[in-house]
């Protein structure tokens, strides 16, 4: 921030410290027991500093620092100059009081003996201020310098408030006296009031006197004080603990040690600004910034007379009525001081957190509700004055480390103090604050002009009474600015796009061509965010040191000609905050020197409302000749700005932009080196926008963006961010989700809706479970790790590291909702209420207008069509709106309505590719929303997205469309009556009841077998008679493009080439065969459709069932849309349904209607099947998110469901077991009978349930569990015979093949293997034997990577990741790629695993499935960890992992959390940031309780283990005296690892790798040269390239001469090659930028042979056999 000195002081205090940083030691050391207002009588003397040029020095940066930028080197010069002086007074043992704006007052508290000696000791202090810091020069030519007043005296000290906030002031003559003398005091002055000078040691001071005056000025002091300032430092605070006190210390109140007490008394002190910045361990330098805001000053005079205790009465009884009043309207009370004999309170508006677009209003109310709450409820008052001002001013902490406070300064609020004073009596304020209140004008009285010291130009003054706008030029600021603290959420591909056009522009004019894109245009509906980006832009412009223009029009100002250009002008001339003509000349002839452009001065003066003669050429002029003239005056200006110095143009609500403006801007862009930014709404009148925009829009170097909705993943963080807490539960986002359709404002309005109807609560963060060793692990003050020299890549690391820190998930704060305001500087959570139904949530009354007003626009056919495609829902086909339309309806009409419901931005074309940016050319059609990308007859074959027309020649040709907004559509809805909306959802179900089903390239009719039957075809059967004709299925989904994933990325031949040697080889080739069968011979265009199906059918049959009332078909379709989606891995989609589901079955078993429109009079009763199949498909959802053990809960739910319970006693599970081995011996000799549909549907579920409970069981490892799984494989494989169905057989025994390997039956295995092997290739050729084989195959290959032979599950993975590619299921393709990266890594494939991730990485970015994501960024993190190379950089993965902390689906997956936790966790501990890594390796302690034993786990694991070997390393070096019960721990983690992954051998050489490193830690190298041979030989069976390097290059370093320090691993973190880099290096090549397992630097660890760190019994064993 600037501070001088002592710049570390706080930086490793305790938080009570940072907090009394804020409050001065006649606070801090306060007795706390004493009763609310008091007042305290003591001897002192006061020291008053005012600096001048400060107010000076603002307006430099605020004329040219809008929006933040120039803050930073403002701050730095005034606490530079300011710590300075506060240096000196600590220094000297002063109090600093408070910092008054740009003055100072500090204190010594002493007895009434020592007043003489300390008033040479402040004179001392004075006298090296002045002497040091009299003059200063500034790096902008403002000139700083100080005067300083000393009175001393009795003083007084008040301490007011309430249980919220409290206040202190100093009052007694000498506070009057020091004000008076610094008032007669010069510059670099010092005077002494009258009591100090009659009380000082006379002879020691030498002094000028003051004409008339009893003050004297003083000159020099002749000799040194004798004051001890040691001994008086220490006897302050004597009865508060300390920590490290030295002599260095400054400031005792620095070094305090934990007070839960104190603590709580002084942040009452604190305005909440400051303390949330505290509470999130924020530096402070960002609060200070340049901002508009509002001031009020209000002072009361006494009327004379009142005892110490009267006036502690009266201030305490004002501070609370005032505190009130303030809060109420939004504003803060900053501090409370004693000015001119009155007691004054500075409150503020508009800051951080409380910005409101109505602040002025806001703070005149509250103005004049102080004014005369005063007036009439204090009766000692003389008088009560207020002052209130609005505009740019400096906000943000002020003076030194250990002393500072958030202050405001800048003539605003200069002028609110001197409006207070030199206005008794009144509410008064300036013209700026009357002008943005927006209020009456018969609100206000203008005031007479008063000389006002330091104030000129104040402009017009008015007198605010509660009970004609001056004319402005250029005075349009943006509404939205960029707020501290709340990130810009989800845009970041458009601030991408805008950062490389600045740096193009910047880069094209240094290179002096206009060869760069101009224009960059952000279109989006209402809502969407625009404003947010722009501010975005503004701040990134300006941080970068560019100049930005940015305002914001208003929709009257289109029809004021060259509104736009006239405040362009006037910002570029930096003439808009000029208050007259004559200021605005004065700028003016300052900007512009040329001698010819003077001539023509005159032509500024209607555009910019000057008076300048006009001269004799454009006086002759007639009015077309002189319009010409000024428009080229105008460009050449405007042209010659732009040369001079590089400029960027933002522009909101840009359409706008009036249209000679528009001409002007047109002209600008061609000829000037500008960069222009602007954000418009989707056009959406009739008559087009006007033909210069369309000319800009069309140039070829505009670049278009449209907006799209937030994505799922980025909803949940927006909402966090709105609530300001940590999470939001899954319903809650599946509910803003649906409801928001990915709008910003809407999400935001909804979450208002659902706190104030206590559909959601909010609630403190209960504390996180953190493992029992980590005081151990992690003990207080942490060692320090030497280096041999702090190198300058170690201190950039530590820049670096320390930027990054923990999660900030603590900084949100509730932005939008002011209801949560009591909830400040605390963690909180948010949890669903009690009762709450999401689904009966109406539309919030502010959205719901904003959709009436559109529909009320429309003409009446219009509105009829809205409404029938509201009902059909999201996406319409123009078919089934034809079919369900009024008969009145002709085809003439319907294109008509249908074309201005396109043209009014209502309806859009549904196959319109989300496409990111365009750039038209002059023959496209600008703003066409006609346009159309539906596959017409003649163009089934073409894949490009080609557009073409809705309409053509009166005939309507788009097929499919969609409402632009979600929110029409919704409102729409709810304007049809109830039997209306009946009677058309019933028409809507017919129509689309024949395509009901799974795509017929699937070959099966339903996505959970058998329902129909399971539970009776009749109940969703509709009626001949309803039934119209059809169109063809595929008619739903032309138009909707099936875009798949890039093409393979990993060709076979790529691997390995096949030379049939074996069984297993020729199995691979007939697998290669039958695959490139399938490609050539499957048709690519009847490519598995059931995602389609799913959009365009299922999910409105759910809708048009429930409006018809029909809760059977209702509850069918609800099923078969969560199975769908589950199928095609939408797990959030799944779960939705299915807790619609559930609702249904609630309401139903208390007696009520299922949902509002089925009939309460009819009885409906769901079977067991349907109930079942909810609880498999939630068990289902949860066991693909890592939720095990509640997955496990709702697989048993199912199964006793289907009365196939399993037995939770031992004993019953193994009398179960024995029954269920003799039914597999009969199975064998008899083949049971065929089932009927019925019994074979509840096969399939038992079947489905008991196969996720045979791998739940395994996962576990314990006797018990290890039982069940048993059991449960074996009751599956009987399941699967009973069926007599021969996929669900093979189905079971690839269960089997898969149980067998985890149970370590390895010769059964081989069996089943091969078996299997030869079924699958002779499975037919339809879509289920595709997705069987590719569950083979994917199964193959993780039994193969769990028995260490890496080449052929790689083989095997590879094919299952072309299979699943086939099957469309991108699910499973995630599934498949998590796993085979793993040996693609570990045998050094660094090309095709690279390869794999981008594939992953397209899926996750297409698909929106965050865990693929995330297994992406848990991919990049093994990549950094062990290749030695970032695939993506740390701070990018980081980021994710901390943005995953908001995305309950991420944090659900407890498999994929323990990867990314532990690798951060390994990260750090390797860089030995104990902080950082002792937080992360809490997080992974968490997670590793409740991650399940699976394949998907075990990396984590693995980097957990390495973590606490590391963490012995550590405990040794710190010489920790818990070194034995680490050494014990650690080896109780190897235990247990061998006990849960016995069966998963693809990681023992690293375990093994691990496990020595700990035995030479420990002193048994010859124990740890034993494992390691051991690890080499079972690296060179698997093939694990990887790790036999890596020993290899460990052995050197703990057996030979190389030793790799901690500050090498720093180095090899910041010059670690990217992939691009890496991609052509031999990986031994990267063995340099590899972490080595070593001691940290040169260091030699404790002496470990008195420790008897015994080696496990086993181990020993090794050792004797390699005897």
């Amino acid at each position: 921030m600037g501070w001088i000195k002592g710049e570390g002081e706080i930086e490793d205090s305790y938080k009570i410290s940072k907090i009394a940083a804020h409050v001065p030691d006649l606070v801090v050391y306060s007795t706390l027991t004493n009763d609310i207002p008091y007042a305290e009588n003591f001897h002192g003397v006061l020291l008053f500093a005012d600096v001048s040029g400060f107010t000076n020095l603002t307006e430099k940066f605020s004329l040219s620092s809008k929006k933040g930028y120039g803050a930073d080197e403002l701050t730095r010069t005034l606490n530079s100059y300011i710590g300075e002086i506060v240096s000196h007074i600590l220094d000297a043992g002063g109090d600093i009081l408070n910092y008054a704006g740009d003055a100072i007052l500090a204190l010594w508290t002493v007895e009434r003996v020592q007043l003489s000696e300390v008033i040479s000791l402040v004179v001392k202090c004075s006298l090296n201020i002045q002497d040091q810091c009299g003059v200063r020069e500034t790096e902008v030519g403002c000139q700083l310098k100080v005067k300083i007043g000393i009175s001393a005296g009795k003083l007084s000290k008040v301490i007011v408030g309430d249980e919220i906030s409290q206040y202190f002031v100093v009052i007694g003559r000498a506070v009057d006296e020091v004000r008076l003398a610094e008032g007669l005091a010069v510059a670099s002055t010092i005077i002494l009031s009258p009591n100090a000078w009659e009380l000082c040691e006379r002879d020691n001071i030498a002094i000028d006197p003051i004409e008339n005056e009893r003050a004297v000025k003083v000159r020099y002091i002749k000799r040194e004080p004798s004051f001890s300032v040691e001994k008086y430092q220490d006897s302050i605070g004597t009865s508060v603990e300390h920590d490290k006190v030295t002599r260095e210390c400054v400031r005792r109140a620095s070094r305090l040690m934990p007070n839960a007490e104190l603590e709580k008394t002084l942040r009452k002190y604190i305005m909440k600004t400051v303390l949330q910045k505290i509470d999130d361990d924020q530096p402070l330098e960002y609060l200070s910034e340049m901002r508009p805001a509002t001031i009020v000053f209000v002072n009361m005079q006494f009327k004379g007379g009142e005892s110490d205790q009267e006036q502690c009465m009266t201030i305490h009884q004002a501070a609370i009525g005032i505190g009130q009043q303030i809060v109420k309207h939004h504003g803060r009370v900053n501090k409370v001081f004693m000015f001119d004999k009155g007691c004054t309170f500075l409150c503020l508006f508009g800051l951080p957190g409380d910005k409101r677009e109505d602040e002025s209003a806001h703070a005149l109310q509250a103005a004049y509700g102080v004014h005369d709450l005063c007036q009439k409820e204090i009766r000692s008052l003389k008088t009560v004055s207020v002052g209130v001002t609005t505009g740019p001013v400096f906000c943000g902490v002020v003076g030194h480390p250990v002393r500072h406070e958030y202050t405001v300064i800048g003539r605003k609020v200069n002028l609110a103090a001197r409006l207070m004073m030199h206005y008794p009596g009144v509410v008064s304020c300036d013209s700026e604050t009357c002008y943005y209140s927006k209020l009456p004008a018969f609100y206000f009285n203008e005031l007479p002009k008063k000389a006002m010291k330091g104030v000129k130009n104040p402009g017009v003054l008015y007198q605010f009474m509660a009970n004609k706008q001056q004319i402005t030029v250029g005075k349009a600021p943006m509404s939205v600015e960029r707020e501290e603290g709340y990130p810009l959420l989800g845009r970041e591909k458009e601030i991408e796009v805008y950062s490389s056009m600045l740096k193009g522009f910047l880069e094209a004019r240094a290179a002096g061509h206009k060869n760069y894109n101009n224009v960059l245009i952000y279109e989006g509906p209402i809502g969407y965010g625009k404003s947010r980006l722009l501010a975005e832009v503004v701040y990134r412009t300006a941080k970068e040191g560019v100049r930005v223009i940015s305002f914001e029009l208003a929709k009257t100002d289109i029809k004021q000609s060259n509104y736009a250009l006239q405040t362009l002008l006037a910002i570029v001339m930096s003439v808009q905050n000029c208050k007259s003509y004559a200021e605005r000349e004065r700028v003016l002839l300052s900007k512009i020197l040329d001698p010819k452009m003077r001539q023509n001065l005159c032509l500024l003066n209607d555009i910019l409302l000057v008076k300048f003669p006009v001269s004799k050429d454009v006086s002759l002029m007639d009015s077309q000749t002189k319009n010409k003239k000024m428009r080229n005056y105008f460009l050449e200006l405007f042209c010659k700005f732009a040369e001079d110095e590089p400029c960027v143009y933002v522009l909101d609500q840009a359409h706008f932009v009036d249209r000679s403006s528009l001409t002007f801007l047109l002209e600008a862009c061609e000829k000037a080196s500008v960069l222009v930014c602007m954000a418009l709404l989707p056009h959406t009148s009739q008559s087009g926008p006007f033909s210069e925009l369309s000319r800009i829009i069309k140039d070829p170097r505009t670049l278009y963006l449209n907006l799209p909705g937030l994505e799922p993943p980025v909803i949940a963080q927006l909402a966090c961010q709105i609530l300001g807490v940590v999470r939001i539960p899954s319903e809650v986002e599946l509910f803003l989700v649906e409801r928001s359709h990915g709008v910003p404002y809407y999400c935001e309005e909804l979450l208002k809706s659902l706190y104030l109807g206590n559909l959601i609560v909010i609630e403190e963060v209960e504390g996180e479970d953190e493992a029992k060793d980590v005081d151990i692990l992690f003990p207080e003050p942490t060692l320090v790790v030497h280096c041999s020299k702090p190198s300058q890549v170690g201190q950039e690391e530590d820049a670096r590291a320390g930027a990054l820190g923990p999660p900030k998930a603590s900084m949100l704060k509730s932005r939008k909702i002011t209801a949560l305001d009591h909830f400040v500087d605390r963690a909180l959570v948010c949890f669903v209420g009690e009762a709450a139904k999401f689904h009966e949530v109406p539309i919030p009354l502010t959205l719901k207008g904003m959709a009436l007003a559109h529909l009320d626009h429309l003409q009446p056919a219009d509105q009829m069509v809205v409404k029938c495609a509201a009902i059909i829902g999201q996406t319409i086909t123009t078919q089934m709106l034809i079919n369900i339309l009024p008969e009145s309806e002709n085809p003439d009409k319907l294109n008509l309505s249908l074309t201005s419901l396109f043209k009014s931005g209502t309806f859009e074309c549904g196959s319109k590719p989300k496409q990111f940016t365009k750039q038209l050319t002059k023959e496209s059609e600008c703003w066409d929303a006609l346009n159309c990308y539906c596959v017409q007859d003649s163009q089934e074959d073409v894949r490009e997205e080609v557009s073409g027309k809705a309409s053509v020649d009166g005939a309507w040709r788009c097929r499919v469309m969609r409402f632009c907004t979600a929110l029409v559509k919704e409102t729409a809805y709810e304007l049809w009556l109830k039997e209306q909306k009946r009677e058309i959802h019933q028409k809507c179900a017919s129509y689309l009841l024949k395509q009901a089903h799974r795509c017929r390239d699937c070959g099966i009719a339903e996505f959970i077998f058998g329902h129909k039957a399971a539970i009776g075809n009749n109940l969703i059967e509709i009626h001949p008679s309803l039934l119209n004709v059809q169109e063809s299925g595929e008619a739903l989904f032309l138009g909707q493009s099936t875009l798949g994933l890039p093409k393979e990325t990993i060709q076979l031949n790529q691997v390995s080439p096949l030379h049939p040697n074996s069984e297993e080889d020729e199995f691979l080739l007939k697998l290669d065969s039958m695959v490139n069968e399938y490609n050539t011979t499957v048709d690519r265009t009847r490519k598995c459709r059931c995602a389609q199906v799913t959009e365009c059918v299922l999910c409105p049959m759910v809708r048009h069932c429930t409006g018809v009332g029909d809760v059977p078909k209702t509850f069918y379709y609800l099923l078969e849309t969560a199975a769908a989606s589950a199928y095609l891995s939408n797990n959030l989609k799944a779960l939705s349904y299915l807790n619609e589901a559930k609702i249904i079955l609630d309401n139903l078993k208390v007696g009520k209607p299922a949902f509002e429109t089925a009939d309460p009079k009819v009885k409906v009763k769901i079977n067991n099947f349907e109930r079942a199949c909810i609880f498999r498909l939630r068990g289902e959802v949860l066991y693909n998110t890592g939720q095990i053990e509640e997955a496990e809960s709702m697989f048993s739910s199912a199964l006793r469901l289907l009365n196939r319970r399993l037995p939770t006693n031992r004993v019953a599970m193994s009398l179960k077991y024995v029954c269920e081995k003799m039914k597999s011996l009969c199975y064998r000799f008899k083949n049971p009978d065929n089932p009927g549909e019925k019994k074979l549907a509840f096969l399939h579920e038992q079947i489905c349930c008991l196969s996720y409970m045979w791998q739940i069981g395994c996962m576990r490892r314990a006797p018990k569990n290890m039982l069940n799984a048993s059991l449960a494989i074996t009751m599956e494989m009987n399941s699967a015979q009973k069926s007599a169905e021969e996929t669900k057989i093979i189905f079971s025994c690839i269960d089997y093949l898969q149980y067998c390997q985890l149970n370590g039956q390895d010769d059964r295995c081989k069996i089943y293997e091969r078996m299997l092997c030869g079924t699958c290739v002779e499975l037919p050729d339809c879509m289920e034997g595709l997705i069987l084989t590719s569950y083979f195959i994917r199964s193959l290959s993780i039994v193969k990577l769990c028995s260490g032979a890496l080449h052929d599950s790689i083989q095997y993975g590879l094919r299952a990741e072309q299979i699943s590619k086939l099957t469309n299921r991108r699910g499973l393709d995630m599934l498949v790629i998590s796993v085979l990266h793993t040996p693609l890594l570990l045998t050094q494939r660094y090309e095709e695993c690279v390869q794999l991730m981008q594939s992953l990485e397209y899926l996750g970015n297409r698909t929106r499935i965050s865990t693929a994501k995330g297994w992406f960024y848990a991919g990049c993190f093994d990549f950094l960890l062990y290749s030695g190379f970032a695939f993506r950089p740390f701070e990018e993965c980081y980021t994710f992992v901390e943005e995953s902390q908001s995305d309950p689906n991420l944090v659900a997956d407890k498999s994929l959390m323990m990867n990314l936790y532990s690798a951060l966790a390994l990260w750090y501990a390797r860089l030995c940031e104990w902080e950082k890594a002792c937080f992360f390796y809490t997080k992974a302690c968490g997670v590793t309780r409740q991650a399940p034993s699976s394949i998907h786990s075990i990396n984590g694991v693995v980097m957990f283990l390495e973590c606490h070997v590391l963490l012995f390393r550590k405990a040794l070096v710190e010489h920790n005296q818990h070194i034995k019960t680490i050494y014990q721990s650690t080896q109780k983690h190897f235990t247990e690892f061998n006990r849960k992954y016995s069966t998963s051998k693809m990681y023992a050489p690293r375990v093994l790798h691990l496990r020595a490193y700990m035995y030479v830690l420990a002193g048994h190298e010859a124990l740890a040269n034993a494992i390691l041979n051991k690890a080499l030989k079972l690296c060179q069976q698997h093939g694990n390239k990887l790790e036999e390097s890596w020993i290899t290059q460990n052995q050197i370093s703990w057996f030979g001469v190389f030793r790799q320090s901690t500050s090498n691993w720093f180095a090899s973190t910041l010059t670690m090659p990217s992939w691009e880099e890496a991609r052509g290096m031999d990986p031994e090549e990267l063995a340099h930028t590899r972490y080595t397992l070593v001691g940290v630097g040169g260091e030699i660890w404790a002496d470990n042979s008195s420790l008897h760190l015994a080696p496990k019994a086993e181990d020993t064993q090794l050792l004797k056999g390699q005897g």
